[in-house]
């Protein structure tokens, strides 16, 4: 390994572990909650009906389980520009696997802030593997929920971007966006609590079985529905929009967010469920990108099974996955559910 590959190690490896947090919160608006929910194709009412929410025992509008993507992503996305040398974010880099730990809901109204660490590191077979952790908490009731994002980048040894890619990025980013960001600033890790059962408005333990189908869905995703997304996110990818980028990606075209797919996942199950705030964790990885074309719609079809029950807990195991003309969006896709 040359010494610039050493150096950059070091500094990789000198911020595992260290937590960093936003200087100020994020408040999660009404409508910014029912902005997210119609994003992610999302029609489980606990999203538009205040009445609705506070009937399956919240005190607000529910968020759809994603949306701290708002604040997480803006606040991991800063750790990895000011702890990896190099520009990883614009060096090919693609999310492989998304996990979530929710310890409590999330609704409209809500105080949060980002506590994000750079959890594990390491290189195989020339590319670099990155899991970032971040826990949002509200600023009165304490840790909402945890959530790990794994990255795969081409690592040290890459040749690196060619100037001509490299300015077509800059050229059709979102501009400005530094002069709005306020700097992370250290923290100490926020205490995890225990898990109490919670069950809010989730269908009955007895309903359900071992082996059980849930119905299938297919969802549709347009150009649209990946530019909306960009806009209530503030997803700054330019996979996501631009052909020309795409191209020189040497993708077939634009590709969908893989949160925009996972989120997606999230209501399809939620919907069964009954409420989204049963979930206690949930985890996919993603096996292949989702072809959006300019002219015509994808459609992607979901499916899920009931694969264990536990009776002490009322809780079951839920695998699920996607596909996309018969192929695999995610792989190894589990929810662990709070019945009633």
């Amino acid at each position: 390994m040359t010494s610039s590959g050493t150096d950059r190690v070091q500094a990789i490896t000198s911020t595992l572990g260290k937590t960093y947090t936003t200087p100020d919160h994020y408040e999660i608006g009404r409508e910014k909650v029912r902005e997210f929910a119609r994003a992610l194709h999302d029609d489980n009412p606990v999203h538009w009906d205040e009445s609705k929410s506070r009937e399956a025992g919240h005190d607000g509008l529910l968020a759809p389980l994603t949306i701290v993507v708002l604040n997480g992503t803006k606040a991991q996305t800063q750790l990895l520009d000011q702890a990896i040398p190099g520009d990883l974010l614009k060096s090919g880099v693609l999310q492989v696997e998304q996990r979530f730990v929710f310890h409590q809901p999330v609704t409209a109204g809500d105080r949060v802030v980002s506590d994000v660490s750079l959890d594990s590191y390491r290189s195989v077979a020339g590319a670099d593997l990155f899991t970032g952790k971040t826990v949002v908490r509200d600023l009165d009731k304490g840790v909402m929920q945890e959530s790990w994002t794994t990255l795969a980048g081409p690592g040290d040894k890459s040749d690196g971007l060619p100037p001509e890619f490299q300015a077509l990025i800059d050229n059709i980013m979102f501009s400005g966006t530094e002069s709005h960001q306020l700097p992370l600033v250290p923290a100490e890790a926020a205490v995890i609590p225990d898990d109490e059962p919670r069950a809010f408005g989730a269908i009955a333990f007895d309903s359900v079985s071992e082996g059980q189908s849930l119905p299938t869905r297919t969802e549709k995703f347009t150009r649209g529905d990946l530019v909306n997304y960009i806009g209530v996110a503030g997803d700054p990818n330019p996979i996501h929009h631009s052909d020309e980028l795409a191209a020189a990606a040497e993708l077939d075209t634009v590709v969908a967010q893989a949160m925009l797919t996972l989120g997606t996942a999230c209501g399809y199950l939620s919907d069964f469920v009954g409420d989204p705030a049963a979930f206690r964790e949930l985890g996919a990885r993603f096996s292949s990108p989702v072809y959006v074309r300019a002219t015509e719609p994808t459609i992607v079809e979901y499916t899920g099974k009931i694969k264990t029950l536990y009776p002490d807990t009322k809780r079951g195991l839920i695998t699920f996955g996607a596909t996309v003309n018969g192929k695999r969006v995610f792989g190894k896709c589990t929810a662990l559910v709070q019945f009633s």
